[in-house]
Protein backbone atom coordinates (compact mmCIF):
# COMPACT_ATOMS: atom_id res chain seq x y z
CA UNK A 1 0.00 0.00 0.00
CA UNK A 2 1.44 3.14 -1.05
CA UNK A 3 -0.03 5.25 1.75
CA UNK A 4 1.58 3.08 4.39
CA UNK A 5 4.98 3.80 2.62
CA UNK A 6 4.96 7.40 2.25
CA UNK A 7 3.99 7.39 6.38
CA UNK A 8 7.11 5.38 6.57
CA UNK A 9 9.06 7.47 4.93
CA UNK A 10 7.97 10.36 6.64
CA UNK A 11 8.82 8.49 10.00
CA UNK A 12 12.34 6.92 8.98
CA UNK A 13 13.63 10.18 8.03
CA UNK A 14 12.09 11.73 11.18
CA UNK A 15 14.13 9.46 13.44
CA UNK A 16 17.02 9.12 11.03
CA UNK A 17 16.75 13.04 10.22
CA UNK A 18 18.84 11.42 6.72
CA UNK A 19 18.95 8.67 4.71
CA UNK A 20 19.61 7.59 0.56
CA UNK A 21 17.06 6.29 -1.54
CA UNK A 22 19.64 3.02 -1.15
CA UNK A 23 18.80 2.49 2.00
CA UNK A 24 14.90 3.95 2.26
CA UNK A 25 14.50 1.34 -0.67
CA UNK A 26 16.29 -1.66 1.16
CA UNK A 27 14.55 -1.23 4.47
CA UNK A 28 10.97 -0.67 2.40
CA UNK A 29 11.67 -3.74 -0.31
CA UNK A 30 11.18 -1.73 -3.43
CA UNK A 31 13.18 0.15 -6.05
CA UNK A 32 15.42 3.11 -6.01
CA UNK A 33 13.39 4.18 -8.73
CA UNK A 34 10.51 4.05 -6.58
CA UNK A 35 11.25 5.97 -3.61
CA UNK A 36 12.43 8.84 -6.15
CA UNK A 37 8.63 8.88 -7.28
CA UNK A 38 7.46 8.62 -3.78
CA UNK A 39 9.81 11.66 -2.70
CA UNK A 40 8.07 13.88 -5.81
CA UNK A 41 4.88 12.65 -3.95
CA UNK A 42 5.72 13.51 -0.84
CA UNK A 43 7.04 17.16 -2.11
CA UNK A 44 4.25 17.51 -4.20
CA UNK A 45 1.56 17.43 -1.28
CA UNK A 46 4.13 19.16 0.61
CA UNK A 47 6.03 17.53 2.84
CA UNK A 48 9.65 19.86 3.13
CA UNK A 49 11.73 16.69 1.82
CA UNK A 50 14.91 17.89 -0.35
CA UNK A 51 18.12 15.70 -1.20
CA UNK A 52 21.79 16.37 -0.61
CA UNK A 53 24.41 15.06 -3.41
CA UNK A 54 27.58 14.26 -2.48
CA UNK A 55 28.91 10.72 -0.56
CA UNK A 56 27.25 12.14 2.83
CA UNK A 57 24.38 13.13 0.94
CA UNK A 58 20.63 11.78 1.15
CA UNK A 59 17.27 12.57 1.72
CA UNK A 60 16.02 14.63 4.72
CA UNK A 61 13.39 16.24 6.49
CA UNK A 62 13.89 20.39 6.54
CA UNK A 63 14.95 21.15 10.29
CA UNK A 64 12.49 23.75 10.27
CA UNK A 65 9.73 21.07 10.03
CA UNK A 66 7.71 21.14 13.39
CA UNK A 67 4.36 19.18 13.55
CA UNK A 68 1.41 20.07 14.83
CA UNK A 69 -0.51 16.58 15.72
CA UNK A 70 -0.35 16.57 18.89
CA UNK A 71 -2.82 13.56 19.30
CA UNK A 72 -2.83 10.02 17.72
CA UNK A 73 -5.67 7.28 18.68
CA UNK A 74 -4.73 3.95 18.67
CA UNK A 75 -7.24 3.57 15.69
CA UNK A 76 -5.84 6.22 14.25
CA UNK A 77 -1.92 4.61 14.53
CA UNK A 78 -3.85 1.20 13.47
CA UNK A 79 -5.66 2.16 10.87
CA UNK A 80 -2.17 3.97 9.61
CA UNK A 81 -0.10 0.92 9.57
CA UNK A 82 -2.32 -1.74 8.60
CA UNK A 83 -4.12 0.33 5.69
CA UNK A 84 -8.07 0.84 4.53
CA UNK A 85 -8.10 -3.28 4.54
CA UNK A 86 -11.76 -3.99 4.28
CA UNK A 87 -12.61 -5.93 7.80
CA UNK A 88 -9.77 -5.81 9.86
CA UNK A 89 -9.91 -2.96 11.58
CA UNK A 90 -13.52 -4.37 12.39
CA UNK A 91 -11.92 -8.00 13.22
CA UNK A 92 -10.09 -6.19 15.89
CA UNK A 93 -12.83 -3.98 17.54
CA UNK A 94 -12.64 -0.88 16.31
CA UNK A 95 -14.28 1.40 14.17
CA UNK A 96 -13.05 2.42 10.52
CA UNK A 97 -11.44 5.90 10.90
CA UNK A 98 -11.45 6.46 6.98
CA UNK A 99 -8.74 8.67 5.15
CA UNK A 100 -8.66 11.35 7.84
CA UNK A 101 -5.59 10.14 9.76
CA UNK A 102 -3.23 9.63 7.41
CA UNK A 103 -3.57 13.01 5.70
CA UNK A 104 -3.10 14.22 8.93
CA UNK A 105 0.05 12.29 9.73
CA UNK A 106 1.47 13.05 6.35
CA UNK A 107 1.19 16.85 7.01
CA UNK A 108 2.41 16.68 10.58
CA UNK A 109 4.01 14.25 12.70
CA UNK A 110 4.60 14.40 16.02
CA UNK A 111 7.19 12.51 18.37
CA UNK A 112 4.18 10.91 20.40
CA UNK A 113 2.75 10.37 16.80
CA UNK A 114 5.53 8.21 15.34
CA UNK A 115 6.11 6.49 18.61
CA UNK A 116 2.56 5.23 18.43
CA UNK A 117 2.40 4.47 14.81
CA UNK A 118 5.42 2.61 15.11
CA UNK A 119 4.62 0.81 18.16
CA UNK A 120 1.44 -0.46 16.03
CA UNK A 121 3.49 -1.35 13.26
CA UNK A 122 5.30 -3.70 15.08
CA UNK A 123 2.37 -5.33 16.90
CA UNK A 124 -0.16 -5.63 13.89
CA UNK A 125 0.93 -6.88 10.37
CA UNK A 126 -1.72 -7.45 6.97
CA UNK A 127 -0.42 -9.60 4.56
CA UNK A 128 -3.52 -9.58 1.74
CA UNK A 129 -1.98 -12.52 -0.44
CA UNK A 130 -4.49 -15.55 0.76
CA UNK A 131 -2.97 -18.92 1.26
CA UNK A 132 -6.54 -20.46 0.11
CA UNK A 133 -7.69 -21.31 3.44
CA UNK A 134 -11.57 -20.95 4.17
CA UNK A 135 -12.00 -17.56 6.46
CA UNK A 136 -12.16 -18.63 9.88
CA UNK A 137 -13.93 -16.91 13.13
CA UNK A 138 -11.44 -15.69 15.69
CA UNK A 139 -12.79 -15.34 19.02
CA UNK A 140 -9.91 -15.23 20.40
CA UNK A 141 -8.18 -12.31 19.16
CA UNK A 142 -9.95 -9.58 21.22
CA UNK A 143 -7.90 -11.44 24.17
CA UNK A 144 -4.91 -11.40 21.93
CA UNK A 145 -4.96 -8.43 20.60
CA UNK A 146 -4.84 -6.51 24.41
CA UNK A 147 -1.65 -8.70 25.42
CA UNK A 148 0.10 -8.12 22.28
CA UNK A 149 -0.47 -4.22 22.82
CA UNK A 150 0.18 -4.40 26.58
CA UNK A 151 3.38 -6.71 26.36
CA UNK A 152 1.74 -9.18 28.47
CA UNK A 153 2.49 -13.29 28.71
CA UNK A 154 -0.88 -15.04 28.16
CA UNK A 155 -1.76 -18.61 28.96
CA UNK A 156 -4.24 -20.50 25.93
CA UNK A 157 -5.03 -23.64 24.46
CA UNK A 158 -4.22 -24.67 20.69
CA UNK A 159 -5.52 -26.88 18.82
CA UNK A 160 -7.12 -29.94 20.04
CA UNK A 161 -4.83 -30.17 22.91
CA UNK A 162 -6.32 -30.34 26.48
CA UNK A 163 -3.47 -28.79 28.20
CA UNK A 164 -2.23 -24.81 28.29
CA UNK A 165 1.05 -23.11 27.11
CA UNK A 166 2.23 -19.78 28.37
CA UNK A 167 3.28 -17.60 25.54
CA UNK A 168 4.73 -13.69 25.22
CA UNK A 169 2.42 -12.78 22.23
CA UNK A 170 4.90 -10.10 20.06
CA UNK A 171 2.58 -9.88 16.80
CA UNK A 172 -0.76 -10.04 15.07
CA UNK A 173 -1.06 -10.80 11.23
CA UNK A 174 -4.09 -10.74 9.03
CA UNK A 175 -3.12 -13.39 6.00
CA UNK A 176 -5.60 -13.18 3.63
CA UNK A 177 -8.52 -13.72 5.61
CA UNK A 178 -7.44 -15.06 8.42
CA UNK A 179 -5.58 -14.36 11.52
CA UNK A 180 -2.07 -15.35 13.24
CA UNK A 181 -0.29 -15.16 16.24
CA UNK A 182 3.87 -14.23 16.54
CA UNK A 183 4.79 -15.48 20.21
CA UNK A 184 7.50 -16.48 21.96
CA UNK A 185 6.73 -19.76 23.72
CA UNK A 186 10.42 -19.94 25.74
CA UNK A 187 13.25 -19.11 23.72
CA UNK A 188 11.61 -20.38 20.60
CA UNK A 189 9.54 -18.52 17.64
CA UNK A 190 6.42 -20.06 17.48
CA UNK A 191 3.44 -19.20 14.51
CA UNK A 192 -0.18 -19.84 16.01
CA UNK A 193 -3.25 -19.49 13.25
CA UNK A 194 -6.35 -17.74 15.94
CA UNK A 195 -9.07 -19.58 15.40
CA UNK A 196 -7.58 -22.52 16.71
CA UNK A 197 -6.48 -20.69 20.12
CA UNK A 198 -8.99 -21.23 22.74
CA UNK A 199 -9.73 -20.54 26.54
CA UNK A 200 -7.19 -17.16 26.09
CA UNK A 201 -6.20 -15.97 29.40
CA UNK A 202 -4.18 -12.58 29.59
CA UNK A 203 -1.84 -12.65 32.61
CA UNK A 204 -0.57 -9.54 34.53
CA UNK A 205 2.97 -10.62 33.99
CA UNK A 206 4.70 -8.43 31.61
CA UNK A 207 7.55 -9.37 29.43
CA UNK A 208 10.35 -7.67 27.59
CA UNK A 209 10.38 -7.89 23.64
CA UNK A 210 13.47 -8.70 22.10
CA UNK A 211 15.10 -5.57 21.39
CA UNK A 212 16.00 -6.89 17.37
CA UNK A 213 12.43 -8.56 16.66
CA UNK A 214 10.82 -6.64 13.81
CA UNK A 215 7.05 -8.35 12.61
CA UNK A 216 7.04 -7.52 9.05
CA UNK A 217 10.78 -8.79 9.00
CA UNK A 218 10.01 -12.03 10.93
CA UNK A 219 6.87 -12.82 8.79
CA UNK A 220 8.27 -12.28 5.11
CA UNK A 221 11.42 -14.44 6.70
CA UNK A 222 9.00 -17.08 8.12
CA UNK A 223 5.93 -17.43 5.86
CA UNK A 224 7.12 -19.21 2.87
CA UNK A 225 8.39 -22.06 5.79
CA UNK A 226 5.36 -21.88 7.32
CA UNK A 227 3.43 -22.44 4.07
CA UNK A 228 5.57 -25.09 2.76
CA UNK A 229 4.32 -27.29 5.96
CA UNK A 230 0.61 -27.34 5.45
CA UNK A 231 -0.73 -30.50 4.10
CA UNK A 232 -1.39 -30.36 0.56
CA UNK A 233 -3.32 -32.89 -1.51
CA UNK A 234 -2.97 -32.34 -5.36
CA UNK A 235 -6.78 -32.91 -7.08
CA UNK A 236 -6.78 -33.67 -10.94
CA UNK A 237 -10.49 -33.22 -12.41
CA UNK A 238 -12.03 -33.38 -15.52
CA UNK A 239 -14.74 -30.48 -15.94
CA UNK A 240 -17.73 -29.04 -18.15
CA UNK A 241 -20.15 -26.79 -18.26
CA UNK A 242 -20.77 -24.30 -15.48
CA UNK A 243 -17.97 -26.40 -13.31
CA UNK A 244 -15.52 -25.01 -15.12
CA UNK A 245 -16.82 -21.58 -13.90
CA UNK A 246 -17.55 -22.79 -10.04
CA UNK A 247 -13.61 -24.03 -9.88
CA UNK A 248 -12.34 -20.35 -9.98
CA UNK A 249 -14.44 -19.55 -6.94
CA UNK A 250 -13.22 -22.05 -5.15
CA UNK A 251 -11.01 -21.60 -1.99
CA UNK A 252 -7.41 -23.46 -3.48
CA UNK A 253 -3.55 -22.95 -2.85
CA UNK A 254 -2.84 -23.34 -6.35
CA UNK A 255 -5.36 -23.61 -9.20
CA UNK A 256 -5.07 -24.26 -12.97
CA UNK A 257 -7.72 -24.34 -15.15
CA UNK A 258 -7.45 -25.54 -18.56
CA UNK A 259 -9.24 -24.47 -22.00
CA UNK A 260 -12.47 -26.70 -22.76
CA UNK A 261 -11.40 -29.16 -25.68
CA UNK A 262 -13.95 -29.96 -28.48
CA UNK A 263 -15.88 -32.47 -26.27
CA UNK A 264 -16.51 -29.57 -24.02
CA UNK A 265 -14.24 -30.63 -21.13
CA UNK A 266 -11.58 -29.00 -19.30
CA UNK A 267 -8.71 -30.48 -17.48
CA UNK A 268 -8.40 -28.84 -13.78
CA UNK A 269 -5.73 -29.15 -11.21
CA UNK A 270 -6.11 -28.00 -7.74
CA UNK A 271 -3.88 -28.09 -4.93
CA UNK A 272 -6.42 -27.99 -1.85
CA UNK A 273 -5.38 -29.03 1.95
CA UNK A 274 -6.40 -32.24 2.29
CA UNK A 275 -9.12 -35.33 0.79
CA UNK A 276 -11.68 -34.30 3.48
CA UNK A 277 -11.58 -30.51 1.76
CA UNK A 278 -11.56 -31.87 -1.40
CA UNK A 279 -14.30 -33.92 -1.56
CA UNK A 280 -16.17 -30.85 -0.38
CA UNK A 281 -14.93 -29.13 -3.47
CA UNK A 282 -16.12 -32.42 -5.80
CA UNK A 283 -19.63 -31.38 -4.00
CA UNK A 284 -19.75 -28.01 -4.44
CA UNK A 285 -18.60 -28.31 -8.09
CA UNK A 286 -21.76 -30.59 -9.10
CA UNK A 287 -22.34 -34.65 -9.86
CA UNK A 288 -22.54 -34.63 -13.66
CA UNK A 289 -20.05 -32.06 -14.47
CA UNK A 290 -17.31 -33.69 -12.40
CA UNK A 291 -14.84 -36.55 -13.27
CA UNK A 292 -12.00 -37.34 -10.79
CA UNK A 293 -9.13 -38.55 -12.17
CA UNK A 294 -6.95 -38.38 -9.28
CA UNK A 295 -5.66 -39.20 -6.29
CA UNK A 296 -7.39 -42.54 -6.95
CA UNK A 297 -8.59 -42.71 -3.29
CA UNK A 298 -10.58 -40.10 -3.44
CA UNK A 299 -12.13 -41.12 -6.66
CA UNK A 300 -13.33 -44.43 -4.68
CA UNK A 301 -14.75 -41.88 -2.03
CA UNK A 302 -16.38 -39.85 -4.66
CA UNK A 303 -17.91 -43.07 -5.81
CA UNK A 304 -18.95 -44.45 -2.75
CA UNK A 305 -20.84 -41.16 -2.25
CA UNK A 306 -22.11 -41.16 -5.35
CA UNK A 307 -23.64 -44.75 -4.63
CA UNK A 308 -24.84 -44.15 -1.55
CA UNK A 309 -27.01 -41.00 -2.52
CA UNK A 310 -28.13 -42.75 -5.74
CA UNK A 311 -29.52 -45.59 -3.57
CA UNK A 312 -30.47 -43.47 -0.94
CA UNK A 313 -32.88 -41.56 -2.86
CA UNK A 314 -34.16 -44.72 -5.19
CA UNK A 315 -35.31 -46.29 -1.66
CA UNK A 316 -37.30 -42.96 -0.74
CA UNK A 317 -39.05 -43.11 -4.09
CA UNK A 318 -39.79 -46.51 -4.36
CA UNK A 319 -41.34 -46.76 -0.43
CA UNK A 320 -42.95 -43.42 -1.58
CA UNK A 321 -44.35 -45.24 -4.55
CA UNK A 322 -45.61 -47.77 -2.59
CA UNK A 323 -47.39 -45.01 0.15
CA UNK A 324 -49.66 -43.30 -2.66
CA UNK A 325 -50.24 -46.73 -4.61
CA UNK A 326 -54.01 -47.53 -4.43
Amino acid sequence: MRAERLLRIVLLLQSRGQATAGVLARDLDVSTRTIQRDMEALSAAGIPVYSTRGGGGGWSLVDSYRNRLTSLTTTEALSLVVGQTGGVMADLGLDDPGEGPILKLLAAVAPTARDRAEHARQRVHVDRSPWGEAASSDPALPSLQQAVFADHLVRLRYGTSRSTVVLAPLGLVCKGTNWYLVALRGADYRTYRVARVHDVTVTDQAFERPADFDLVSHWRETSVRYASAFPRTVVRLRLRGDAVQRAWWVQARERTIGEPGPDGWADVELVLEDEDHALGVIRLLGGDDVIVVSPEGLRDQAVRIARAFAEANATHAAHAGRRGAP
